[in-house]
């Protein structure tokens, strides 16, 4: 019952791994601006460590909040200004009815819908893709358009857990780990429409997002190492792999649509 390769193991294990991250987000998000590489470091190690089983989840966390830091940093600034911003304008037109109010009540609603769709894109496909911030949020919000049953399902899951949060304030941090979890599999879903899946011997071919990790358990870093590279020039984003020269700047495959596939520059 409790060998490690037995079903009551591995689910403690994965059950272990999931409130563990969800702790390491909130540490990590308490000085607020730093919520944004939290977040992408959090989806990362649930995705590869819980999902599909490669990695080890301090190791992977702490390398995809320092890798993501810097770009996602001013990204956060702005979702936590703007949500501030939604927040305190809600609660006014709210407690202050009035017919003129009611109907900004609506708008604001709708604003806060449209804006929320893209952000529970924007930091998982920055935990992939090699891609500037404001073509993220293009391709985030396509993606929340392209799959808007998939995104209003999120969204409805996301308020559970902030209702669940209000009514028990120690579930701040327990369910967001969870929550992270269960994201991954329409996350990885999405994202997949977006990448081009290579065939053997082709770079990236066996990278762990493709879930064809169990095989590869065994081997050294240097190894992981090794194809971690050649995803990258797949034109996945993967944390483990040296940086590209400046020059060179690798985006992700796509099939659809055509305006966001990307040449990579000669």
């Amino acid at each position: 019952m409790f060998s490690p390769d037995g079903n009551l193991y591995k689910t403690m294990s994965a059950i272990f791994d999931i409130l563990m991250i969800g702790i390491l987000w909130f540490v990590a998000s308490l000085p607020i601006i730093t919520i944004g590489a939290a977040t992408t470091a959090a989806y990362y190690a649930m995705a590869k460590v819980v999902r599909f089983k490669a990695g080890y989840l301090f190791k992977e966390f702490w390398r995809g909040v320092k890798t993501n830091f810097k770009q996602s940093f001013f990204f956060s600034l702005i979702f936590v200004g703007v949500i501030v911003v939604l927040v305190l304008d809600i609660y006014y037109v709210w407690n202050n009815r009035s017919k003129l109010n009611d109907s900004l009540f609506i708008i604001l609603t709708g604003v806060s819908f449209l804006f929320l769709s893209c952000v529970i894109y924007f930091f998982p496909f920055l935990s992939r893709f090699t891609k500037r911030n404001m073509e993220l949020f293009k391709m985030s919000a396509f993606a929340a358009f392209r799959y808007l049953p998939i995104t209003v399902l999120i969204i409805a899951v996301f308020i559970l857990m902030i209702i669940g949060i209000y009514l028990m304030p120690w579930g701040i941090v327990v369910f967001p780990g969870f929550l992270m979890y269960l994201l991954t599999f329409p996350m990885e879903f999405v994202m997949r429409k977006f990448m081009k899946r290579p065939e053997k011997g082709e770079p990236g071919y066996g990278a762990w997002y493709w879930g064809e990790t169990d095989e590869r358990m065994g081997e050294s870093i240097d190894a992981e190492d090794e194809e971690m590279e050649t995803s990258a020039k797949a034109g996945v984003k993967t944390l483990d792999a040296p940086k590209a020269p400046p020059k060179k700047r690798f985006t992700v495959w796509s099939e659809e649509p055509s305006r966001w596939r990307k040449k990579k520059k000669k």
